[in-house]
């Protein structure tokens, strides 16, 4: 069974870590996703080199979303601009939480 420490929260988004397996959790509504290391390092980048303004598209009712395609080609996620950096915010946070609890091991 895993033990998931949680490793930052901002807005809608939470993001653990298992301290047995390692898995990374990505908590977002009733979204999880999970990632190895590997994979949760390659999902961050591919975020952080996403431009909101330069990728948004109208969705109905009239509010402009990026969409985000995850490593599961049936699963993507559609984040209005807030949500959008408010995730590229916690997987930062999550990455530089997870040094400080190795550093203090």
């Amino acid at each position: 069974m895993c033990i998931n420490k949680i490793l930052s929260q901002k807005g809608q988004t939470i993001i653990s870590n298992c301290i047995g397996c390692k898995t990374f959790y990505i908590w977002h509504d009733n979204l999880m996703l999970s990632f190895s290391e590997e994979a949760f390092s390659s999902f961050k980048e591919v975020l952080n080199s996403l431009c909101f303004e330069d990728r948004c598209l109208p969705f109905p009712g009239g509010e402009e979303r990026i969409i985000l395609h995850t490593p599961h080609d049936d699963i993507s996620f559609a984040f209005a601009e807030e949500e959008f950096e408010l995730c590229k915010a916690a997987i930062d946070e999550a990455i530089f939480m997870k040094e400080v609890y190795e550093l203090m091991q």
